[in-house]
């Protein structure tokens, strides 16, 4: 079983074309950002920045993370 970050499919949704713009609406650091864009290390990345990822991005964490 792995973790499935579903970033770059809401990037699109909300029509976010960069990592900075993440950053700004997140608050999350761009290297975390490229994890979660990239999938790589999920495993690694505490709750709560999965957390201010989906308030930021206006999403719940089922939108965010799949659990596969």
């Amino acid at each position: 079983m792995t973790l499935k970050c579903n970033l770059r499919k809401l990037m699109y949704e909300h029509e976010i074309e960069t990592f900075a713009e993440v950053i700004r609406l997140t608050g999350v650091n761009r290297n975390t950002i490229s994890k979660l864009y990239h999938g790589r290390r999920l495993d690694k990345v505490q709750l709560g920045t999965y957390i201010k990822v989906c308030d930021g991005l206006a999403c719940t964490l089922e939108d965010l993370v799949v659990y596969e």
